[in-house]
């Protein structure tokens, strides 16, 4: 096995994964090399047929899990950096948006979050997360709608307390 190739053809899918959930620079670094940790140590127990879906699912069920563990923390490096072409109201209110969503994935069931990350983050359509996860598509088209569901209601409540 080539790491190093498979580093360099896949490496920028797990940025990328990982970037989309979590939207900050370590916390995406700890994911990568968790990633391929782990790819590693499967790797030494099974043969992986399709490298692209086992590490697009353990960058994303990483992500999941590092958002779930630090939406209990605060820190101005998790806010992004501002565009500089946007009004400071707009860059303000996108920021919040952003870390309410994060928050409100970190909070969903485990397959739930990875499908909606699949789906909204990285635009995979219902048949490649299943193949992805190594689900069922009714079980992946149950659990984004779920996962909507909750989602909307979260942000539902919010709006409701703000009136």
């Amino acid at each position: 096995m080539d790491w190093n190739a498979l580093i360099d053809e896949y490496g920028p899918m797990v940025v990328r994964v990982s970037w989309r959930i979590l939207g900050h620079g370590a916390d995406v670094e700890d994911n990568v090399q968790e990633v391929f940790f782990e790819a590693f140590r499967f790797h030494k127990r099974e043969t992986v047929q399709h490298w692209g879906g086992l590490l697009r699912r353990l960058a994303t069920i990483g992500a999941l899990a590092k958002l779930r563990r630090r939406r209990h923390e605060s820190s101005l490096d998790v806010v992004a950096q501002p565009a500089c072409e946007s009004p400071p109201e707009e860059n303000l209110i996108a920021r919040e948006l952003e870390a309410r969503l994060r928050r409100a994935v970190a909070a969903l069931p485990e397959r739930e979050g990875a499908v909606f990350s699949l789906r909204h983050f990285e635009g995979l359509e219902l048949p490649e997360i299943a193949a992805t996860l190594g689900i069922k598509y009714p079980a992946t088209a149950t659990a984004l709608s779920r996962a909507r569901a909750k989602l909307e209601a979260v942000f539902a409540e919010t709006a409701v307390e703000k009136d």
